[in-house]
């Protein structure tokens, strides 16, 4: 009878373990992006990555967390006309490539001045 006991629980071990493991959720990929600014003839870069977060970026973690926030959909953070910013022209185009947890990203904006990029794409792009 202890034969039949063991038999049992080794093939319902490996079961469970499968079952498990395909219920679990999925751990987020790795995401690196290349930033970069074009504003009044100065270009600036910044490089992100995230789980880890890290990179070259003022503040990583939270670039990170409203990339997770907006589940890297970067079209939130286009340009909108009903941002509340001063109405002056000072350009400042926005450029971001590489991928976000495996999906690969190219975002081109350009935005009125300083003020959108702030409001809008902060803290992505800092």
């Amino acid at each position: 009878m202890r034969a039949v006991i063991r038999r049992a629980a080794t093939v319902a071990l490996p079961a469970l373990t499968t079952a498990a493991l395909l219920a679990a959720p999925a751990q987020a990929q790795e995401s690196y992006l290349r930033i970069t600014t074009y504003h009044g003839g100065d270009t600036a870069q910044w490089f992100l990555t995230c789980r880890p977060d890290g990179g070259i970026n003022p503040d990583p973690v939270a670039a990170c967390d409203r990339l997770d926030e907006i589940g890297g959909d970067l079209d939130q953070i286009r340009f909108r006309p009903d941002v509340p910013c001063p109405r002056i022209f000072d350009p400042v185009h926005v450029e971001i490539s590489g991928d976000y947890q495996g999906e690969p990203k190219d975002f081109a904006e350009d935005y009125p001045n300083p003020c959108f990029v702030a409001q809008l794409a902060a803290p992505i792009v800092p």
